[in-house]
């Protein structure tokens, strides 16, 4: 499909169609997609370890929450616990930002700066078209698009392990 001799507007066409449905989409783009969403995740998590320290910091340690007819409860136990959801969630946090290290590495892999580039600055600097085409030096909307899907179709031969 990638090979066809289809006009330009055609190919974008069909790839637009088809990638909603879900048929086209390359590996290269799912990780690319997947490396732009990380972002959000880690952001989200680290919200939440806040969230929790500034609940640890605010809550009194060492103490016996009574409640009327039922066990007494250690706040120390729920103060331990806190602590422990804290841990799993910076763990958590670390393996999210290994592996946008990861997929970051693979871009690294590409031959072409330009190319390199051109993702970088897509999907991991999330900068805009014009400011990535300004960046470098002034190119052209179109050639950027171009330089993105030769970028992306390069990354694909690599993850599909055909290093040409």
């Amino acid at each position: 499909m990638k090979n066809e001799k289809i006009g330009d507007k055609h190919i974008i066409t069909l790839f637009i169609m088809k990638r909603g449905s879900g048929e086209l989409v390359s590996k290269a783009q799912d990780l690319l997609d997947e490396l732009q969403k990380l972002d959000i995740d880690i952001k989200s998590r680290m919200d939440e370890i806040n969230e929790l320290e500034a609940g640890l910091l605010s809550s009194p340690k060492f103490q016996v929450d009574k409640i009327s007819g039922g066990k007494g409860r250690k706040i120390d136990d729920v103060y331990t616990q806190l602590v422990v959801m804290k841990e799993a969630i910076e763990q958590d946090t670390t393996e999210i930002i290994n592996r946008k290290l990861e997929l970051s590495r693979k871009i690294n892999q590409l031959k072409d700066p330009k190319q390199r580039t051109v993702l970088r600055l897509t999907y991991i600097v999330k900068k805009h078209v014009l400011d990535i085409c300004n960046d470098l030096d002034g190119i052209s909307i179109p050639t950027y698009y171009r330089l993105k899907r030769s970028a992306i179709d390069e990354l694909d031969r690599i993850i599909n392990g055909d290093n040409v």
